[in-house]
């Protein structure tokens, strides 16, 4: 139903740009330019082992004598200078990832990753995690002695961010790319490549190891709500860390009871600075890039919140209107596959702004004086959408979410202010509607196109006096129906199959809501008797209209 993918889509020139500036980075960062020849001289202690056609010339912690040495530089293995051959490798994995970053992201268009904003902060995350990794790896490889101490840096807290902020998918394509690329890195390096001659299998153990964490990773905390699922992620991380390395370790040869304490250590810093960079980062970065985790989106959803407080004190009406459209969106959100989470918070902040100036809507006025009878109806009008601007400038300086504010302009969209538009047009008939308009934009997402619909949908069956069953469905129907026709769907993700899907889910908690209740008959004379005479007990006598009956 979407006119236009503007709003929601990475284009072809932001994947491209995105594309562009990751491969140039990982290019800077694979091909450092090491010049001349490792230091070592007669006489020095070895710092490693050098082997040469399957023989050792000199093992680490030896002396270096002077025949060893001439075979040692004999051989290049003091060769330091990097050639041709290597920076075009490097070159060519950094292109390669920073290409299938930009497929990935042009043609699967993950639907939190379409700002620039985001984008930048997806390539730093894996830049920078390349970087790091070309840093920590370049001094705990080569692993001749089986430390195992390049499994502690816990690659797979960038796959888990990007979970917890953007979108698991990408997520998943992230731990793919960084085992890839973050393994190259480790064995870039001429005295890692060399160890391969002896160990073949550590370069295929570490691609298993860190594309396993990351996966385990992203799939513990890709809809994470509480505290409790980020340290499940932790351990998830680092029981694969242990498992894979354990795989491993019982294909070698030479194996040393030692080695199985190192691979349990190397879990638990995986799994234990996994969680712990994972959480701290998810509250920086989305403060920083304007993204709201579950964990936050749960703290929004509370009641508790001071926002919602003072919408509770100073606007009951809409407080109570507002917990009912969320009611009504979430269940309609969760059957359609939409956000159930940020459909309910955005219901719950959509109309903030009233706390403003509470008296100038309905549902808060009690019956009292209403301040619209002194208005013209272009004032009224006026008024009335000013809550838009004002639930906007409060939850600004609340810090709300940039993904719940768009909720405040959204779920009225471009909407005319439809009660003073008719009413001026009653006294001019050339009343200009422009100025009857809600600001906009119309929903740019199917969470904010179900909050519309939710919305009007609750205003119109409250403000019935039938609410039969057929009556609600008929109000549905309109209410759905109207909002497309009047284009206001048109820039969301809503299918004509979501449409119905919501239609026939609002109609359900609608007539859950306004159920049909039992008319209580007049109390017994044994109830008049027990409360002591009939003079005392006139609240116990059912009221005109049985919904008011207070409980017995």
């Amino acid at each position: 139903m979407r006119a236009s993918k503007a709003h929601t889509a990475t284009s072809a020139f932001q994947a491209f740009a995105l594309a562009l500036a990751i491969g140039v980075a990982l290019a800077v960062v694979l091909i450092p330019v090491l010049p001349g020849e490792t230091p070592l001289d007669v006489g020095d202690v070895s710092f490693t082992s050098f082997e040469a056609d399957g023989e050792t010339i000199v093992r680490e912690g030896e002396i270096v004598t002077r025949a060893g040495l001439s075979q040692i530089k004999g051989a290049g293995l003091l060769d330091n200078d990097i050639g041709f051959g290597e920076i075009f490798s490097g070159l060519l994995i950094a292109v390669l990832a920073g290409a299938f970053t930009g497929l990935y992201l042009y043609l699967f268009q993950p639907p939190e990753v379409n700002t620039n904003r985001r984008l930048v902060m997806y390539g730093l995350l894996v830049v920078l995690w390349v970087a790091g990794a070309k840093v920590f790896f370049s001094q705990a490889l080569p692993d001749g002695d089986r430390l195992y101490l390049a499994y502690m840096l816990p690659i797979a807290a960038a796959p888990m961010l990007i979970a917890a902020l953007l979108d698991a998918g990408l997520a998943l394509f992230t731990a793919a790319l960084l085992a890839v690329v973050a393994t190259f890195a480790g064995f870039y390096m001429p005295d890692a490549r060399q160890s391969l001659s002896t160990g073949p299998l550590e370069s295929l153990q570490m691609v298993t190891t860190l594309l396993l964490t990351g996966f385990v990773g992203v799939f513990a905390v890709r809809n994470a709500e509480r505290m409790n699922n980020y340290a499940s992620a932790g351990a998830g991380v680092g029981l694969m860390t242990i498992v894979t390395l354990f795989t491993f370790w019982l294909l070698l040869p030479n194996k040393d009871g030692i080695d199985l304490v190192w691979i349990l250590g190397a879990g638990l810093v995986a799994g234990v600075g996994s969680v712990v960079i994972t959480m701290g980062g998810a509250y920086v970065l989305g403060a920083v890039f304007g993204v709201a985790t579950r964990v936050q989106l749960m703290e929004l959803a509370q009641l508790s919140h001071p926002l919602l407080r003072e919408l509770q004190e100073k606007a009951p009406g809409t407080f109570h209107h507002s917990v009912i459209v969320g009611n009504l969106a979430e269940r309609a959100a969760d059957l359609t596959g939409a956000d159930a989470l940020l459909v309910r918070v955005g219901c719950y902040f959509h109309d903030i702004g009233k706390i403003a100036k509470p008296g100038y809507y309905i549902e808060n006025q009690m019956g009292g004086e209403n301040p619209h009878d002194r208005l013209d109806p272009a004032a009224s009008a006026k008024m009335v959408t000013e809550h838009v601007r004002a639930g906007l400038r409060i939850t600004g300086k609340h810090r709300i979410p940039s993904k719940v504010r768009a909720f405040i302009p959204e779920h009225h969209g471009t909407r005319l202010v439809t009660y003073f538009y008719r009413k001026a047009a009653l006294e001019d008939p050339n009343a200009d509607a422009e100025k009857f308009r809600y600001p906009g934009p119309k929903p740019q997402t199917k969470e904010t196109a179900i909050v519309m619909l939710a919305d009007s949908v609750e205003a119109v069956v409250r403000s019935s006096k039938d609410r039969s069953h057929e009556r609600i469905d008929e109000l549905v129907d309109g209410v759905i129906r109207e909002r497309f026709n009047e284009g206001q769907l048109d820039e969301s993700d809503l299918t004509m199959r979501d449409l119905k899907v919501i239609a026939e889910s609002f109609k359900a908690t609608l007539r859950g809501i306004y159920h049909e209740r039992i008319e209580y008959p007049e109390p017994t004379a044994g109830e008049m008797q027990a409360a002591g005479s009939a003079a005392n007990v006139a609240f116990m006598k059912p009221p005109a209209d049985p919904m008011e009956m207070p409980p017995a």
